[in-house]
């Protein structure tokens, strides 16, 4: 696939077929938190063609400048991929779901377990497996309705 990641006023457009470790080897050596704008299916030809489009607003490599022409363009991209791969707007945070959830209505792991008749241990490693994407959707269910939030799960037909 194609991405389009962003740091700062550039984005690099890439080939890979697996976004997740693409992104966390780039993360590791870049100080500023790089946000993935796009995905596209597509193959190494495919990149050719878009550093050949965007070639104006070429930086350096696989870099550009997040100029009007590439932004409308990003922009302009369908979601479905990112979602699939948890990028898309609203779907997952880096950590997690329900601990954002919990940090935004002010409660404590204590307080949360209390809810769930579960203990601080018990929320502590719950709010880890779904950071690392290893939780059911049942989990997440109980610990958001348990605060107080309507969990809903997006499905598109391809």
């Amino acid at each position: 696939m194609i991405y389009f990641i962003k740091h700062t006023e550039y984005v690099k457009i890439g080939y890979t077929d697996r976004i997740k470790l693409r992104l966390s080897t780039l993360q590791v050596s870049c100080p500023v938190k790089l946000e993935v704008l796009g995905l596209i299916e597509g193959n190494r030809e495919d990149e050719r063609n878009y550093h050949k489009m965007f070639k104006p607003a070429g930086s350096s490599g696989e870099w550009f400048e997040y100029n009007t022409e590439l932004q409308i363009f990003v922009e302009g991209l369908s979601d479905d991929l990112l979602w699939r791969y948890g990028f898309g707007k609203d779907a997952f945070t880096p950590i997690g779901l329900i601990k954002q959830c919990r940090l935004e209505k002010n409660l404590s792991m204590e307080e949360l377990g209390e809810l769930m008749g579960i203990t601080k241990q018990g929320v502590y490693d719950m709010e880890l497996r779904d950071a690392q994407g290893n939780i059911t959707i049942g989990a997440i269910f109980k610990a958001l309705s348990a605060m107080g939030y309507k969990y809903q799960n997006r499905a598109k037909n391809v």
